[in-house]
């Protein structure tokens, strides 16, 4: 994945994002204009949690994954795709501790503002706006709640069935009647979305392959369309419910096919 973006790449992503945020365009005139690049390579940790909660990030290319600490080790919080801020703080977190750690899951650029910056944008905008851009924020955060809630109770592979879910969401393409989620994971990696030791993901995986759920191209992890399927996965419901875990567009399309078992 290149790490050529210019700041172009930024104003059109930023433009998507700030359509849905309520930034004016010349909200989004003056990010890009003060905005910084920073280019981390894979596995480069971006901010750690005891790191002062100074700056907003906005990832233009790459893939970051935020983390928090959880005892001796760390959970994943989210993995994040490009158009979306990310860290968890906003520019009244001035001077506390972010909490939460970052790093680039791929070789990943970011865009870098001060919460200075995200202050005035605030402060300058039409009061519609700022109800906007607080609401989107809530909206972000309270989702990203429930999804981590939603896994509390729920066996390693129910937890694991949901998590491949969200990834096909968020980084599927679809791929002869599946879904390929295109990024290279480990067990390791699923272990940690999962909240399970890389071993019993491992053992769990190995069944949804003996059962046609999921199969394997290199290092990336194939959905299939019985994964999606009512009458071969139980959880198939669940995961088409509502709007939190969609499937690709193509598996929308065909959602009357996936709940026949019902």
């Amino acid at each position: 994945m290149g790490l050529t973006a210019p700041k172009e790449q930024f104003r059109s992503l930023l433009t998507d994002a700030g359509r849905r945020m309520g930034l004016t365009s010349s909200a989004v005139d003056q990010l890009v204009r003060s905005a910084q690049l920073g280019h981390w390579s894979k596995g480069r940790n971006i901010f750690s949690p005891d790191d002062t909660a100074d700056f907003v990030n906005f990832l233009v290319a790459g893939v970051v994954k935020v983390s928090c600490p959880s005892g001796a080790g760390t959970v994943c919080v989210e993995l994040i795709r490009p158009g979306q801020f990310f860290g968890l703080n906003w520019y009244a977190d001035q001077g506390q501790p972010r909490l939460f750690s970052a790093s680039a899951f791929t070789d990943a650029t970011v865009a870098i503002i001060t919460n200075e910056m995200m202050a005035d944008l605030v402060a300058n905008s039409p009061p519609p706006g700022v109800l906007q851009i607080v609401s989107f924020s809530w909206r972000v955060l309270s989702r990203l709640l429930y999804d981590k809630c939603s896994l509390l109770g729920l066996r390693l592979e129910e937890r694991l069935i949901h998590e491949l879910a969200v990834l096909a969401r968020d980084f599927g393409r679809d791929r002869h009647g599946g879904v390929l989620i295109d990024l290279p994971l480990t067990h390791a990696d699923l272990a940690e979305f999962a909240l399970a030791s890389r071993a019993n993901v491992a053992r769990v995986m190995k069944r949804l392959e003996r059962e046609g759920l999921v199969d394997k191209d290199a290092r990336k992890i194939v959905l299939t369309s019985r994964f999606f399927d009512a009458r071969h996965n139980h959880h198939a419901k669940q995961i088409l419910r509502g709007d939190l875990l969609r499937p690709p567009p193509r598996h929308r399309a065909g959602r009357a096919e996936y709940h026949t078992a019902q």
